[in-house]
C-alpha cells in the first residue's frame, strides 16, 4: 500500500524575485541541491536512503512533468515503479531585494516510512542551494560590466549558443526613446536571469545585456564607430529590427566572464 508524505520549508532570501525565479526554474540547479543522490543524469536522479543501517530504498526518478507559472514551479519526478517525488517552489517578493521562498516536497510511493523521514532534509537542502546560488549570482553581477564583452565575437558566440531566441520585432523610435522602448518589450521575459537584445538599422546597431532585470552592458556602433556609452544609445533614432534572447544556462555565462577577467 502506498502512502503520501509532505514536508514544507520557508526561507527569506536576499535577492530580487527575477533572480530567484531564474534559479528555481533551472531544473539542473534543483537536482544538484538534492542530497542522498548516488547518480545523476539528464533530467533524472538516483536516490538512496537508509534507516537503522538495515532498511534502505534506492530508486531512479525521471522528470515527468514541469508546471511553470510566473512565480512558481512544480517538478514531478516519477520512477519506473510509479513512485512520485514532487517538488513545489513558490516565491513572493516581500520588499526590494528580499524574496520569500516556499518549498514543499511530497512523496507518494513505496517505503514511505523510509523516504518520508528524509523529506525535510531534501527541502532544507534545496532552500540552502537557492540561497547560496543567489548570493553568488548577486556578487558576480553587481561588480561586473559586460559592455566590452558585447564587442567580442567569442563572447557573443558562447552567449547565443546557450540562449534561445524568444522574440523578433521592428520598432521606429526618435532620439532618447530607444531605451524605454526596449524596457517595455522585455518586461515579459524578466523572469530570466540573462536577457540579450540586439538591434540593427541601416547605419547603426546596438547590443544590450540585462542581468537580473538590470542593464549590465551596452555596445553601440554608429557607421563603424564603436562605443560602450549609454549616451550614444540615446542618440540612436530610426527604424530598427531587434532580436531578444534569453540565456538557458546563465551560470555558465557568468562564470565564463569572471574566469576571463581573473
Amino acid at each position: 500500500m502506498k502512502n503520501v508524505k509532505t514536508y514544507i520549508v520557508e526561507e527569506k532570501i536576499s535577492g530580487n524575485s527575477n533572480l530567484i525565479i531564474s534559479i528555481i526554474k533551472n531544473f539542473d540547479n534543483i537536482l544538484s541541491y538534492i542530497p542522498y543522490q548516488v547518480e545523476r543524469g539528464y533530467n533524472e536522479i538516483t536516490l538512496r536512503f537508509t534507516r537503522f543501517l538495515l532498511f534502505s530504498y534506492k530508486q531512479t526518478f525521471k522528470l515527468e512533468n514541469k508546471i511553470d507559472t510566473k512565480s512558481m514551479v512544480t517538478y514531478v519526478l516519477k520512477s519506473s515503479k510509479g513512485d512520485i517525488l514532487e517538488i513545489f517552489i513558490s516565491i513572493k517578493e516581500e520588499k526590494p531585494n528580499q524574496t520569500n521562498v516556499n518549498i514543499a516536497i511530497k512523496y507518494d510511493g513505496e517505503k514511505e516510512w523510509i523516504v518520508g523521514k528524509f523529506l525535510h532534509e531534501i527541502a532544507s537542502s534545496i532552500s540552502h542551494g537557492i540561497k547560496e546560488e543567489s548570493k553568488r549570482a548577486e556578487s558576480i553581477t553587481i561588480s561586473t560590466n559586460f559592455s566590452e564583452n558585447l564587442s567580442k565575437l567569442s563572447f557573443l558566440t558562447k552567449l547565443l549558443m546557450k540562449s534561445r531566441l524568444v522574440k523578433t520585432d521592428e520598432i521606429t523610435v526618435g532620439k532618447g526613446q530607444l531605451v524605454s522602448s526596449i524596457l517595455n518589450i522585455i518586461q515579459e521575459f524578466l523572469r530570466y536571469q540573462i536577457i540579450y537584445v540586439s538591434g540593427t538599422s541601416v547605419s547603426s546597431s546596438f547590443r544590450l545585456i540585462f542581468i537580473n532585470g538590470e542593464e549590465k552592458g551596452v555596445y553601440v556602433n554608429i557607421e563603424g564607430k564603436e562605443s560602450f556609452d549609454e549616451k550614444e544609445l540615446n542618440e540612436l533614432e530610426g527604424h530598427f529590427k531587434i532580436n531578444i534572447y534569453v540565456s538557458l544556462m546563465p551560470e555558465e555565462i557568468l562564470k565564463g566572464v569572471i574566469n576571463e577577467g581573473a
